[in-house]
This record gives structure tokens, C-alpha cells and sequence, in this order.
């Protein structure tokens, strides 16, 4: 049975020495253990995967985004026109609107420095897809990310021929990074997160994991803390470095040319009246913030609150909630899209990538999966803003951001639900007094900034250019 799989998957890869070929160059005990994770990953994904995949094209989420879905399993890889040769070739990958975010800088200024590079953007979301075309299509040919099958990330590699792979924050695909090994693609990681959960994760299938790490080139971490799990992973302590985010060199710049104020105009948010909001919401926080928002409604009709949770899909958890309590609420798209004027005291976000624009129009603002041991989401984007930022206790993702928040004066930290409505209630009268803490919050910004510069140093470095 074992020499079946093993004929299996050896045929799908296009040969029965691949093994032993993409082998070299692992340590001994590491190539054994790699041998046998990843057939058995493979196993996984040529059996399990393909019926999965095969059911997923009959979904509605795939019809919906077909072109996209398509591409990801495989169609116009080959079509990336022609590259005139000397040029160099770069393929970044990032999952999903945040990543992308985070890639935008670095693959601006990388243009800036190398005007002739052939840069490709792989996003695997369909909403970090159109996010990427819109923001980056003019400087990068962006693609959908190859699903990782061996057949399939061999094929884009083959296509494209890059000479240097960049994942942004924390994209390890067995199959993608056995084929960079095979075929001598360096890789590098920018912006690199690995939470303490994920690194548990990985250290289950060390086997698998480790020979990734391995494979970097650099790592740019954006924490002492993840660098210090990406080298208990496999990754050589001397070419792990602690960089910070690229993600926030161009969050001032974001606030340019932003559509907030004419969101403003449509939501009828008038200067009189106080707004929060709550963004980035998970688990818990979504009916954490309603509670806090219903019973500060009562003491202040005025209020208007904004609330966007991390997963659209949790939406109705919201709205059953909010008509329990009898609370009127609208969504986003329908007053955004100037299909109804606003009424209600509660707008609930139905949009991917809004959050960002949508914090210029709060006074107190909450960032979510903080209050449960997540690790937290982008707290420096509201403080871009000129404003003060609220979250919970739960920073280990972004303790760098909250440490320059803190270290300003613009951050405050709540324990629980409670004690934010406790901070908000005290704060409402005195709105004027957080107004003025803006440009501290905008100072927390700037301080983490020019990261953007130093990853393509390494880019330049790792290609050879001066």
C-alpha cells in the first residue's frame, strides 16, 4: 500500500526520483523526516484536496468569484508575457488585504530603486485580489496564488521563473517552498509574524515545517518574539533579524486623498455627534462592543456606532442581537451606496476594506481581538488618524505597535468589556481632551515607519544589485 501512495504521488510530481533529487541539500535527519511528512502531506492534498476542490467549484463562493477561483487553480499561468532578459524577476506572495497592505510600500520603493524589475503579486482571497489590483496593478502584474498543489506551484514557478520569492508575514506552503528548494529559487520573508499558536502548530509537523525555514534566505521579523519562534523553527539565528512592518510606512500616506469626509456627507454623521467605532471585532467583542454601545445610547441618543467584524460571516450573530434588543441598524453598502439615508443609531459594515478610511470618522475607537487571546489586529491604523486608540490586554501580535502607542500617550488598554464602557463613559464628556492627543498618536506612526527601505536592501542584496 505505502509503494501505491508512494507511485501516486511520485507520478503527480513528474518523476519517481524526485525525492531523492529535491533532497539534497538538507541535513541527513532533516531530509527523512521531510520524506515522510511530506508524502503523507501530499497524500492529503492529491486525495482529499481534489474532492474538495472538485465540490468547492459547485459553490456559490466560487461561482461568484469564478475568474479568480480559476486562476487559482492553475489557468493563465503561462501568460505573463514577455520579460527581456537581465531583468530581474520577483514574485511576492501575500494572503489576503492585510498582507497586501503591508507589501505595498516595499514593492513601491523597490520599483523606485530597480525600475526594470519584473515584479508578480500572488494574493489568495478574492477580496485581497481586487484590493491588490486596485492599489498596486500599475507597478505589479497580480495574480491569484496557485493552490498548493505540487503540480500546480510547480508549474507557476516553471512559469514564471523568478529569481527571488518574498512572502509577506507568515506563508508557509509545503509544496510551494519544496519546489523554490528543487528548482534553487532563494526566498525571503518580510514583515514575518509567527504566533505562539502557529509556532505550536508548525512544531507538531516539524518534519514538514522545519526545511522551510530553513529555505529563507533572510527573514525580516517584526518582533523580537517572532523571531526568536522563527528560529526555534528551523530558521538560521543569523539571518533572522527583527525589522518591524512595512505596513505602516505608507499609513500616513493613506490618509491622503481618502474618501472619509464624503462618507460623512452619506452616513449624515454631522460635527455634533459623537461616533465609535469598533473594528477588526472577534468572537466575543462583537457583542461586547453592542452591550457597551446599547447602554451608552441610553445615556447619550446621540451616539452613533460603527462596528465591522473581523469575518463578515458573522454579521447576523450581530443583527439578531441588535433586533433582540430592539437597537435599528443599517448596513454599510446600503448607505454608502446612497441607496437609503442613514436613521439608525448602528451601522453595521457588510464591506471588506473600509475599516481603514471608516476610523477617521470615530472619536472612540476600539481594535478587536484583543480582548481575547488573539493577538490583536492593526492598532496603529485609527492612530494614522490623529486618534486615540482603545483595545484589550491581548497585544502579542502587535506589542511593538502598542509600546510606541503607549510610550505617546495615544493607547489605552482595557481589561474587559466593562472596563471599556467605564473608559468611553468618563471620556464622552471630555472628547476635546482626547482631540488633542492626536498628534501623539500620529508621532506613534512615524516612529515605526521606514521599514519599507531597509526590506529592499535586502531584496537588492539577496539578488546581487547594487
Amino acid at each position: 500500500r505505502a509503494g501505491a501512495v508512494g507511485k501516486m504521488i511520485s507520478s503527480s510530481l513528474g518523476g519517481t526520483d524526485f525525492l531523492s533529487r529535491g533532497l539534497q541539500g538538507f541535513h541527513r535527519e532533516t531530509a527523512i523526516a521531510l520524506n515522510l511528512s511530506w508524502y503523507a502531506y501530499n497524500l492529503l492534498v492529491t486525495t482529499i484536496g481534489t474532492g474538495l476542490g472538485r465540490l468547492w467549484q459547485r459553490s456559490e463562493a466560487y461561482r461568484r468569484d469564478a475568474d479568480f477561483w480559476q486562476g487559482r487553480f492553475g489557468r493563465d499561468f503561462g501568460n505573463h508575457g514577455t520579460v527581456p532578459s537581465g531583468r530581474p524577476r520577483l514574485w511576492f506572495h501575500a494572503a489576503s488585504v492585510g498582507e497586501v497592505t503591508g507589501a505595498m510600500a516595499t514593492i513601491r520603493c523597490l520599483r523606485d530603486r530597480s525600475p526594470k524589475a519584473a515584479i508578480w503579486l500572488t494574493v489568495g482571497t478574492p477580496t485581497g485580489h481586487r484590493f491588490a489590483r486596485q492599489k498596486l496593478a500599475d507597478v505589479a502584474d497580480v495574480r491569484p496564488f496557485p493552490l498548493d498543489f505540487p503540480w500546480l506551484v510547480r508549474d507557476a514557478i516553471v512559469s514564471f521563473r523568478p529569481d527571488l520569492f518574498v512572502a509577506l508575514e507568515g506563508e508557509f506552503w509545503p509544496n510551494l517552498y519544496w519546489w523554490l528548494h528543487r528548482l534553487e529559487v532563494p526566498a525571503l520573508l518580510l514583515n514575518g509574524r509567527i504566533s505562539e499558536r502557529s509556532a505550536r502548530n508548525y512544531r507538531r509537523a516539524m518534519g514538514l515545517f522545519r526545511p522551510i525555514f530553513e529555505h529563507f534566505r533572510w527573514l525580516a521579523m517584526h518582533s523580537e518574539d517572532d523571531r526568536k519562534r522563527a528560529v526555534a523553527l528551523g530558521a538560521s539565528e543569523a539571518r533572522t533579524l527583527v525589522l518591524g512592518s512595512a505596513k505602516y510606512d505608507t499609513l500616513l500616506a493613506r490618509t491622503v486623498n481618502s474618501p472619509a469626509e464624503s462618507w460623512r456627507r452619506a452616513l449624515n454623521l454631522q460635527p455634533d455627534l459623537p461616533v465609535i467605532v469598533g473594528g477588526s471585532l472577534r468572537r466575543s467583542e462583537r457583542l461586547e462592543l453592542l452591550q457597551v454601545f446599547s447602554e451608552l445610547h441610553l445615556e447619550n441618543p446621540k451616539l452613533v456606532g460603527i462596528f465591522a467584524p473581523r469575518h463578515l460571516d458573522r454579521l447576523s450573530t450581530m443583527s439578531d442581537w441588535l433586533q433582540a434588543k430592539g437597537l435599528a441598524f443599517q448596513f454599510s453598502s446600503h448607505l454608502l451606496s446612497g441607496r437609503e439615508p442613514r436613521t439608525a443609531p448602528v451601522i453595521l459594515v457588510d464591506q471588506m476594506g473600509l475599516l481603514f478610511d471608516l476610523y477617521a470618522l470615530g472619536d472612540l475607537i476600539f481594535c478587536g481581538g484583543t480582548l481575547e487571546p488573539l493577538g490583536g489586529h492593526n492598532i496603529l491604523e485609527p492612530a494614522a488618524w490623529g486618534k486615540v486608540v482603545f483595545y484589550g490586554p491581548h497585544v502579542d501580535r502587535v506589542r511593538g505597535e502598542h509600546e510606541s502607542l503607549a510610550a505617546h500617550g495615544a493607547g489605552v488598554v482595557v481589561r474587559d468589556g466593562r472596563d471599556l464602557l467605564t473608559q468611553w463613559r468618563n471620556w464622552l464628556p471630555r472628547m476635546m481632551e482626547l482631540k488633542n492627543r492626536g498628534d501623539r498618536a500620529k508621532a506613534a506612526v512615524t516612529s515605526l515607519g521606514g521599514v519599507a527601505a531597509r526590506h529592499v536592501d535586502l531584496i537588492l542584496e539577496t539578488l546581487h544589485i547594487s
